[in-house]
């Protein structure tokens, strides 16, 4: 499997090792060009510091810099954990419900956040449920797709 197909391709299989290294060796050099980018930002005043944090944050090419970054980790651990999943003899669909799962949390979570305090209570429950759930469903994923030995074939 060539470097294309194994960072970018959702089709195929991969092992738990390669999964692993990958995802380190795709992790150090994602930390290093967003160090980089913050650095050249801030050395060449290519940003404002946020009032809230007093964080620095870079304006400008070198955000969207470090939006392709980010964008281009998100689908290469997309790749490398469908590829899992598929050795796992799953569908890379899971990946998908959890998506899903997370974002109805955040939505009733907010919800239920933004409503006055005496209005909150009946969505508590349900908003501590899906909280469960989510974490539930990312625990499997986590020993499905980073610990279980593939089957054969």
């Amino acid at each position: 499997m060539s470097w294309t197909q194994l960072l970018f391709s959702f089709k195929g299989r991969i092992q738990r090792l390669y999964f692993w290294v990958t995802s380190l060796v795709v992790g150090v050099v994602v930390g290093m060009l967003t160090s980089t980018f913050q650095f050249v930002a801030q050395f060449y005043g290519m940003g404002e510091i946020n009032s809230e944090s007093n964080d620095f944050e870079p304006t400008g090419p070198l955000s969207i810099a470090l939006f392709v970054v980010a964008l281009a980790n998100k689908w290469i651990n997309f790749a490398l954990s469908v590829k899992r999943l598929h050795d796992r003899d799953r569908t890379g669909w899971w990946l998908l419900v959890l998506y899903l799962v997370i974002i109805v949390a955040v939505l009733l979570g907010v919800v239920t956040l933004s409503l006055p305090e005496g209005q909150r209570q009946p969505l508590e429950g349900a908003a501590v449920g899906v909280v469960m759930a989510t974490s539930v469903l990312m625990l499997w994923l986590v020993i499905e797709i980073g610990f279980l030995k593939g089957t054969q074939g």
